[in-house]
């Protein structure tokens, strides 16, 4: 199968494996904000963000390094493989002790303090040693380019997670509602990736090649944590000024209303890189490959963020007006970053691809301390929604910063991406604006009716302005 087709075939299943776990997130996530408090999903939140940053310092980079890995013996790289796996379980072991120590220095952080959050990553913390053992099957699954069989540990286990999560919440769990269906997804995961792949791990270490995997990715996981800190900061000064309350208006109003960040942009990333690192060396093909994958992101993120904007009123509506009236409007400026954020990861890959990891850590920078230094006076100005702003600021920005730099890789100008861009962004914006003014006319009052039925009329009208046009040069050249 040639590499174009196994891309397509790629962004198939890992679009159908997304999509459909999203969908059913979004539901699960709707469901879940009538039963539980809001204190419930900021703690939970919280803990994630502890978890979510010791598993990039567990992996240390050696997962995007194993991708990257060539070798000329392939006992090599099977000897990397297991390399791989017993350096991600040991400091999973590692991290975990010292989470059982450190968890009780959580609670006195928040403004308003509450003692579960100790307990919570406690239990929560087991997912770094859980999905240790789902790394390196999951890694081999992305550098074959073989999603259709690795669509399996990724949709099972969301629906794993609905089916404990929700039960339990009905049965007034709270907040062990949200943990345990966590860890009931992280344990299918295992199981499924062990079993899809036929992958065991033999007792093999090789010092020579940790160094080699670690120089490659220490460029990726300083990044990714740096990543890690710039889309989480700003949740750290939510939670410390503001409490675990109003973390939660915000979490909810992050997840759902940042698709194209999270899961367009997901779809990917798993296919690109892979696909990217195989051609590296022929640059007329790696730049086919990346236009290619920025203009199908652009083509599904574009509606998707304007959606969010349009109907972020009809969503709180049918969760409940009075219990999250807050998060209209830091939904519409979250879509606004989600949109560019998924615009702007995709030439993370050409960085990766392109043997440039550190301009990564470049922008990690720069984006961690503007935030740093903003995020205070944005909260005190206007709690959530000044957050929300500035997210939104800060990631147009970078999206320019961004381009800039692709540029060194891919020898190109901004005349392709308005090639790439032009025809989603200028008419999305378009039919987003005009839905808006016909909405506010002649349809005011929110609800599920009116999201289905102007959501139908919105989706038809970008599909009939950009669709034909927007994937015409698509194929293979």
């Amino acid at each position: 199968m040639s590499l174009g087709k196994k891309i397509r075939s790629g962004v198939f299943w890992v679009a159908l494996a997304s999509v459909s776990t999203r969908a059913l997130g979004i539901v699960t996530r709707l469901v879940l904000a009538m039963l539980l408090t809001r204190e419930a999903f900021g703690i939970v939140a919280g803990a994630n963000l502890y978890v979510d940053a010791l598993q990039l310092v567990r992996e240390a980079g050696f997962g995007s390094a194993l991708i990257y890995f060539r070798s000329r013996h392939p006992e090599e790289e099977e000897q990397a493989e297991y390399t791989t796996f017993w350096f991600v379980l040991g400091m999973a072991l590692i991290l975990y002790a010292l989470t059982l120590v450190a968890a009780p220095l959580a609670v006195p952080f928040a403004r308003h303090p509450n003692p579960l959050i100790a307990p919570v990553l406690r239990v929560l913390g087991l997912n770094l040693i859980l999905g240790a053992f789902a790394r390196v099957p999951m890694i081999r699954l992305a550098k074959q380019l073989d999603f259709k069989r690795r669509a399996i540990p990724d949709v099972v286990p969301n629906v794993v997670n609905v089916g404990v999560s929700l039960p339990l919440a009905v049965l007034g769990w709270g907040v062990w509602s949200l943990v345990y269906g966590r860890l009931a997804a992280t344990l299918a995961r295992v199981a499924l990736a062990w079993w899809v792949t036929g992958w065991r791990p033999r007792w093999v270490f090789v010092p020579r090649l940790a160094r080699t995997l670690f120089a490659y990715g220490k460029h990726i996981v300083g990044s990714q944590l740096l990543i890690l800190g710039i889309t989480n900061i700003d949740d750290v000064f939510v939670i410390r000024l503001l409490g675990w309350d109003p973390e939660g208006v915000y979490d909810n109003a992050y997840r759902l209303s940042n698709l194209p960040a999270t899961q367009v942009t997901g779809v990917v990333n798993q296919v690109m890189f892979p696909a990217l690192a195989r051609v590296r060396e022929d640059l007329q093909v790696f730049r086919h490959v990346y236009f290619q994958a920025l203009r199908y992101v652009a083509l599904v993120s574009v509606p998707i963020a304007g959606g969010t904007v349009l109907f972020a009123p009809d969503v709180v509506a049918l969760i409940g007006a009075q219990k999250w009236h807050d998060m209209i409007v830091p939904m519409q400026l979250l879509a606004v970053y989600g949109l560019m954020r998924s615009l702007a990861a995709n030439m993370g890959n050409v960085y990766r691809g392109g043997g440039r990891p550190q301009y990564l850590t470049y922008i990690a920078v720069w984006r961690l301390t503007t935030m740093a230094l903003l995020l205070y006076p944005a909260i005190r100005w206007a709690g959530i929604v000044g957050v929300s702003a500035l997210s939104a600021a800060v990631s147009l920005v970078d999206f320019v910063i961004s381009v800039t730099l692709a540029h060194r890789i891919l020898h190109t100008g901004w005349r392709d991406y308005v090639g790439a861009l032009g025809i989603p962004l200028g008419v999305g914006a378009l039919i987003t604006g005009l839905m808006f003014l016909i909405l506010a006319r002649w349809w005011p009052t929110p609800g599920l009716v009116r999201m289905i039925g102007a959501g139908i009329i919105y989706v038809g009208a970008y599909a009939g302005g950009v669709v034909g046009r927007g994937l015409r040069g698509t194929s293979d050249e």
